[in-house]
């Protein structure tokens, strides 16, 4: 009889672990792995100081919404992370991650990045303690970014002069990267589909003188940070082009408009979007640049 009066207390304790195992469950997760400390590596050289209206950088990485998922993945991304880890701690998490990698929302932390940090996939899983793992691989390469370092310091020295303004800076930019480049309308023409095709990207203009939005929007950006000048990428359904900061005020700045093919197939040169304000923008109403205000918050 006393051997088990002795195992009614243990029978009692494992009765009351199993009913309450989810608490018990979900208060180990609580108090020991979301109190692990997580350490951003050392950022790359290319990483941006910037926070914008939308987007921010954290050193909080346990995520209790959506908003703060959004910020963890720029962190890790602008800091030039190719592998991260992290954990939410809210019901939706699931459903989030999915709306973030199903629905190409993670794309718009894209816009936000450095050209060199950004992605061109990310592999994204996430375990019963949701802890979640992203595996990056970058539209840039060592090789790639080694040779356009070389080519963009050789443009600068060629048409930049330091006694210019940022507006007279930029303005050189455009001129030369419209008059050294075409649009490639051969790539929309033969209807290819390859995300690697060099016209999407910085190299495309720079080294074979041929680009679609993403390559003249890239080229763009790259002289701009190197400028140390703030900017993002707006991207809409079919169109990206680049939003600056310049003289205390936000400006479009759209090289794929001003470097149009005509109908006849010859080209002409404009400044129409040249460092436009929002109100411009959208009285030219050209139906390609109608973009997420809620995400593109500077402008709106």
């Amino acid at each position: 009889m006393k051997n088990w009066l002795k195992l009614i207390p243990l029978i009692i304790i494992l009765g009351l672990t199993i009913f309450y195992n989810d608490n018990i469950t979900h208060f180990f997760i609580k108090k020991i792995v979301f109190n692990e400390k997580i350490y951003l590596n050392d950022s790359n050289e290319y990483k941006l100081n910037y926070d914008f209206k939308y987007i921010k950088q954290t050193n909080d990485f346990v995520a209790k919404n959506k908003q703060e998922l959004i910020n963890i993945f720029y962190t890790f991304l602008n800091n030039g992370n190719e592998q991260f880890y992290f954990y939410c701690d809210y019901d939706n998490c699931n459903n989030d991650i999915n709306s973030l990698t199903n629905e190409n929302e993670l794309s718009y932390i894209n816009n936000f990045l450095h050209p060199y940090n950004s992605y061109k996939k990310v592999s994204i899983t996430i375990n019963s303690y949701n802890k979640i793992e992203a595996f990056v691989e970058k539209s840039y390469n060592s090789d790639i970014i080694e040779k356009t370092n070389k080519k963009l310091d050789e443009i600068i020295d060629e048409i930049l002069d330091q006694n210019m303004t940022d507006k007279e800076k930029i303005t050189s930019i455009h001129n030369y990267i419209i008059e050294t480049t075409s649009y490639d309308s051969n790539y929309l023409d033969t209807n290819l589909i390859d995300i690697n095709n060099p016209s999407h990207k910085a190299i495309g203009p720079l080294f074979y003188h041929k680009a679609l939005c993403g390559g003249y929007t890239d080229a763009m950006a790259l002289f701009l940070n190197k400028l140390k000048i703030p900017n993002y990428r707006i991207s809409s359904e079919t169109h990206i082009w680049n939003y600056v900061y310049v003289d205390n005020n936000w400006y479009h700045l759209d090289l794929t408009w001003d470097d149009p093919v005509m109908d006849d197939g010859s080209e002409v040169i404009l400044d129409n979007f040249l460092l436009i304000t929002t109100k411009q923008l959208e009285d030219y109403n050209t139906g390609y640049h109608t973009y997420d205000k809620s995400i593109y918050i500077e402008a709106s």
